[in-house]
């Protein structure tokens, strides 16, 4: 299987958004991992460029951890289970990452922060 140009480009942005996860890119993209593999594989331009957004992706991570933004973090990385648009009864995400941050402040005050 080929992909069209325009579908490459579609997935460096979508790595560049969510990270590189194979299963998830195959997802995006509507093919199997194994396929995915083998494009990456056989198209050397296309995978240099996952890894070229993936590096954006991990950049910007590190600058988000650095600016202590637990929530960026989590909703990146398990996006479906702090999505926004998902509040089950009283259960609010934001609130359980900001009781959690307290606790570990609270409980491990000599604990080096990045800056």
């Amino acid at each position: 299987m080929v992909l069209d140009k325009k579908t490459k480009e579609f997935a460096v942005r979508y790595v560049m958004e969510t990270g590189f996860f194979k299963i998830r890119l195959a997802n995006f993209l509507g093919i199997s991992r194994p396929t995915l593999d083998k494009i990456l594989e056989e198209d050397k331009g296309f995978f240099t460029a996952i890894q070229a957004a993936n590096a954006v992706f991990c950049k910007d991570l590190i600058l988000r951890v650095k600016q202590k933004n637990p929530t960026f973090l989590l909703k990146t990385r398990f996006k479906y289970e702090f999505d926004d648009k998902l509040k089950v009864g009283a259960y609010d995400p934001e609130e359980e990452i900001k009781k959690l941050a307290q606790l570990i402040d609270s409980e491990c005050p000599d604990t080096p922060r990045l800056n």
